[in-house]
């Protein structure tokens, strides 16, 4: 009796979870939008993700030059960090995991914009979830600490923001989550 207990207790908890991101998902509309230096948003998000003890054994390379901005929320770009390091924090291997965060200029729609590339030593996403790996409760996670919805709720703020994501397999092994953002437009000169 106990242990059904505790197991609808922690599936409240995970649809508590749930509701609260999906509600975090909807605030979005009535937040501005504003120029940001990308790589504090990267450095917050790896600190909360670091929490996990597994970090510790995890080397964590960033190469986003220091005046790289985008135009975003900031609660809310981190929010898809967040995401994006804790899925490649989960995949890498126990003792020698590698996550690589890359930044370029990049063009979305005609405008300038910025590339960021999360990349890890994992396995990789297995092919029958790779078309599907950004839709609602899709997970390879046989665990349940994970809702399914952490790459849904990224893509809905990326597409907010103006944005695209996309996720593939690297060559060298490992998986690779792109999300492409609108860099801030400059003001015209008098």
């Amino acid at each position: 009796m106990r242990t059904r207990l505790e197991r609808m207790k922690r599936v409240t908890d995970r649809l508590r979870r749930i509701s609260a991101s999906l509600l975090d998902f909807a605030r979005l509309r009535r937040e501005t939008m504003e120029p940001l230096e990308l790589r504090p948003l990267i450095d917050e998000a790896w600190h909360l993700v670091a929490i996990d003890e597994k970090a510790g054994d995890v080397t964590l390379r960033v190469e986003a030059p220091p005046d790289v901005r985008v135009c975003g929320n900031a609660g809310r770009l981190v929010q898809v960090f967040v995401n994006l390091l804790r899925n490649a924090l989960i995949a890498v291997p126990a003792g020698h995991g590698e996550i690589a965060v890359r930044a370029q200029a990049a063009e979305l729609n005609g405008r300038d914009a910025v590339r960021i590339t999360v990349e890890d030593n994992g396995p990789g996403i297995p092919p029958e979830i790779l078309p599907e790996v950004f839709d609602a409760f899709v997970s390879d996670r046989l665990d349940a600490k994970g809702t399914g919805l952490g790459l849904t709720v990224a893509q809905g703020i990326v597409h907010q923001h103006g944005g695209e994501i996309r996720a593939y397999n690297r060559e060298q092994g490992g998986a690779a989550l792109e999300v492409v953002l609108p860099a801030p437009q400059e003001e015209p000169k008098p």
